[in-house]
């Protein structure tokens, strides 16, 4: 029996650390992009914008006409980028810790969907609003202020750990059959 505990434990305060360490890299990034906050205006000035198309792109009349000339698009857009990086941060801390006080407790399920909410703000982010609007709406792809790699990393990093926290716990350590070798 206290082998089992002590299993559970462990996987526990696995998934509990891992969604602390995504809550805290969101709250990072959105405290970064405060105090240094016109290298990454700049980039969300440049997407929307789409001012800095790679040479190779065509220029085709129909998504240049997408772009926006509206410093006030922008701000409002970094903005809302900023906010959401720092609500989902503090979510996912907040699952976090909720997990790491539940260990063992039938309520540490609770902090695993608290955590499952903000990471799935994380991939809406990232995904949606790097990947799928500044990626293809506004062709980020032919951008020299590309951005697509690292929210495609972030976003499917974040999905595995999503996956990972909300799986159920091993009740007994797997055996390994050495008569197959």
């Amino acid at each position: 029996m206290k082998c089992k505990i002590c299993l559970v434990s462990i996987q526990h305060l696995s998934k509990a650390a891992i969604a602390f360490s995504v809550g805290f890299f969101c709250l990072l990034v959105g405290y970064d992009n405060i105090i240094d906050f016109n290298t990454n205006y700049q980039f969300v000035h440049s997407v929307l914008s789409m001012d800095k198309m790679e040479s190779f792109f065509s220029g085709n009349p129909t998504l240049e006409a997408r772009s926006i000339d509206n410093s006030n698009v922008y701000l409002v857009g970094y903005w809302l980028i900023i906010v959401g990086e720092i609500i989902t941060g503090l979510v996912c801390m907040f699952g976090s810790i909720y997990m790491f006080a539940s260990i063992n407790k039938k309520r540490f399920v609770n902090g695993q969907v608290i955590y499952l909410v903000g990471a799935t703000f994380a991939v809406l982010l990232w995904y949606f609003g790097f990947a799928v609007i500044g990626g293809e709406y506004f062709s980020m792809w032919a951008n020299q202020m590309n951005g697509q790699m690292k929210a495609y990393t972030f976003a499917t990093f974040i999905l595995i750990t999503a996956i990972y926290v909300y799986m159920p716990e091993l009740k007994k350590m797997p055996t390994i059959d050495s008569s197959t070798n």
